[in-house]
């Protein structure tokens, strides 16, 4: 079996496609040969399982996973996820995890697309119609050569592959607008960027300070979130279609670009490619104000809060200073003096240096927060900000914690199974909960070398019902033969110790009932 060649632009679906539709075998089959598993997916531009579908091809599985598919896009967006997207050997749905699809806010529907004038060149230039990569980027909805908005194939559940499911040219076709278009075109050389740079490890790109440059953030390093959203909003709805769920729903909708800015989650790629293009799109001066430009304008936008604090403390402004100068309150002033152990023009009442001393040796020998307030009569916030502030000394207090946890419940194992010499795994699971379950996630070593031997479980051999039913209806007898009045079949059971014999076992035992009912016919004679 061999795949067809690849044509240009081509995604591995679109040739998975063409092979099943010209090769006659039906999908099941055709499924288990490709990746050995009939009912698999094959995501159309999410392709998983590259190590074996490079079987039936000429290229390798890395050639595959970076032309003929979008794993670099999500890679370079989601760097966090970029080593398991880039596993040529896992399946679809591990994939589709760390692409963070379900995870995303706003999601579309899968589908498939594809631009009718292009299916036209397609048939004419190599007989037939295939699905482009470029048009399967999320959020792209126009063509980048002839400027028509994309037509959309939408699967089932599950139906993402079967025979002759390829596009179909037509003549209903629409023209997008001008930016619309430009922001396909972007889009595409965005894609072969990232195709032809795949070894260069990709940076967290940081808005912020591209904001500087386009003059979005005010003289307090503050985005313009207001103006920012209602650019981006009519953004949207000229390159997208109306009620697209990737677009913005409103100009309030600051949610849609908080995790961009803050760079803290991962978003969806087309949100970077929207604000990529969109900075690339505006000119600097819409953005700026007529009062930006001092004389300090310079070290006010491109050094780093941190560091222009630190050269105001120096410097020997009050705190109060600093705090209109950076638009930061006095609190974190305090804290960044006392990570870089700078002077701060204040008068400490209760935090001396001979107090912060005593407060980290207190937090380095295990006191809690409280204890060391009360000890030193000041505030929780206090001693959480020289703790905070100190080297390694959180890393130090969660280790300790941890320690402390794990001797705690050892101790507690250990004393168990002292006072229990004989008991068994079950027993001490069950009487030790907490402590079992803890050490089994964090300790598994300890907790198996001190546990009792797991026993073996004992064999219980099948009853067997012919010699039951033998010595049952030689005890009923002997029982009926004793009573004075009839008895129930139930009372009858309870007297033999209520197995259930008589009731709902009765069908195993056809001796036994016919002596129960002989010997009552009997009595009514």
């Amino acid at each position: 079996m061999q795949l067809p060649n690849v044509l240009p632009d081509e995604t591995l679906f679109s040739r998975i496609v063409r092979y099943l539709s010209s090769s006659g075998l039906l999908k099941d089959q055709f499924l288990i040969k490709l990746v050995g598993e009939r009912r698999a997916v094959i995501h159309p531009y999410l392709t998983a399982d590259l190590m074996s579908i490079s079987r039936f091809t000429s290229e390798s599985a890395h050639e595959l996973s970076q032309i003929q598919t979008l794993r670099p896009l999500f890679g370079y967006y989601l760097p966090k996820y970029r080593e398991i997207i880039l596993d040529y050997s896992i399946r679809t749905n591990q994939l589709i995890r760390a692409c963070q699809i379900s995870t995303f806010r706003e999601s579309e529907t899968l589908s498939v697309k594809f631009c009718p004038l292009c299916a036209c060149d397609d048939i004419r230039n190599f007989g037939v119609a295939y699905w482009h990569c470029a048009h399967q980027m999320p959020g792209v909805e126009a063509c980048f050569i002839h400027g028509v908005w994309l037509s959309h194939y939408v699967f089932s559940e599950r139906e993402h592959i079967r025979d002759m499911l390829l596009p179909t040219p037509n003549d209903n076709f629409y023209e997008c607008g001008i930016v619309a278009l430009q922001f396909a075109q972007f889009s595409e050389s965005k894609l072969r960027f990232i195709q032809e740079n795949h070894l260069r490890k990709p940076e967290i790109v940081k808005y912020k300070s591209l904001f500087v440059d386009k003059g979005i953030l005010t003289r307090s390093r503050r985005v313009k979130r207001i103006r920012l959203m209602a650019e981006l909003h009519e953004l949207t709805d000229k390159i997208l279609p109306k009620n697209h769920p990737l677009s913005i729903k409103s100009r309030q909708d600051f949610r849609y670009i908080s995790s961009l800015i803050d760079g803290m989650y991962t978003v969806h790629p087309f949100k970077h490619l929207l604000m990529e293009f969109f900075l690339n799109k505006i000119i600097p001066s819409t953005y700026s104000e007529q009062g930006c430009t001092t004389v300090n304008k310079s070290e006010n936008l491109y050094i780093d809060i941190e560091t222009r604090c630190c050269n105001l403390l120096l410097r020997g402004l009050s705190m109060a200073q600093v705090s209109r100068e950076i638009g930061k309150s006095r609190c974190y002033i305090k804290s960044v003096a006392l990570k870089y152990a700078i002077h701060v023009n204040l008068k400490p009442k209760k935090l001396t240096t001979e107090v912060k001393e005593k407060i980290v040796e207190m937090a380095y020998k295990g006191f809690n927060r409280a204890a060391i307030a009360k000890c030193m009569d000041i505030s929780s916030g206090s001693v959480e900000q020289i703790i905070s502030t100190t080297d390694n000394l959180v890393e130090w207090r969660k280790k300790c914690k941890s320690d402390s946890l794990r001797r705690r419940h050892q101790c507690q194992i250990l004393r168990y199974l002292q006072s229990h010499p004989d008991s068994n795994r079950q027993q001490i699971k069950e009487s030790c909960g907490a402590a079992f379950f803890w050490l089994y996630s964090h300790c598994p070593n300890w907790l198996e070398k001190f546990l009792p031997e797991a026993r073996k479980t004992q064999h219980v051999d099948r009853v067997n019902w012919r010699e039951r039913d033998d010595l049952l209806s030689q005890k009923v007898t002997s029982i009926l033969e004793r009573s004075e009045r009839i008895l129930s079949r139930t009372e009858l059971d309870k007297m033999l110790g209520a197995h259930g014999w008589l009731t709902s076992k009765k069908k195993k035992l056809p001796l036994t009932l016919k002596a129960y009912y002989a010997f009552y016919v009997l009595k009514l004679r």
